[in-house]
């Protein structure tokens, strides 16, 4: 029976990225899953969405390792090629509960250090959204999607 240095349990994108860290360190790495295929689980049910972190409360974890997670994505995929979309992602508001909520998202992101949403007159809403009506809007510039299957990949 072979011996492993290290045997990780799932090969979806976390299995996948650890196998590729330990194998630089173990020259006996096992990676198993139950599929057939790597990234048939939970990776592949994923929005696919690179967060930023503009929902969470000030100075939590989620909103730190969003902010930071992101950088290191952006320069990882840069770095090796990966494609990603950047889509933007649309922030409406139809009525005052709604702009309340809109102004203390935009106060959120602005503390958590996302500086990428950017006010859009009813004008710009409609020249980009012809059929959206909105009271208020700000307009995400970098949301930006990854598909887990190229990820998977790189690994």
């Amino acid at each position: 029976m072979d011996k492993f240095d290290v045997i990780i349990v799932g090969a979806g994108v976390v299995g996948l990225a650890i196998a590729a860290k330990l194998s630089k360190q173990y020259s006996k790495v096992l990676l198993i899953d139950k599929n057939a295929r790597f990234g048939e689980e939970t990776s592949s049910r994923n929005s696919e969405v690179i967060h930023a972190g503009i929902y969470y409360p000030q100075n939590s974890l989620k909103a730190k390792l969003c902010v930071k997670g992101k950088k290191l994505l952006y320069r990882y995929c840069q770095a090796r090629n990966i494609p990603h979309q950047r889509i933007g992602k649309l922030l409406v508001a139809h009525n005052d509960d709604d702009e309340a909520f809109l102004e203390n998202t935009l106060f959120i992101a602005s503390n958590n250090d996302v500086h990428d949403l950017v006010w859009q007159s009813s004008a710009q809403l409609h020249q980009k959204e012809p059929a959206l009506a909105a009271s208020l809007l700000y307009y995400r510039l970098q949301q930006e999607l990854l598909m887990y299957t190229v990820i998977c990949k790189v690994y």
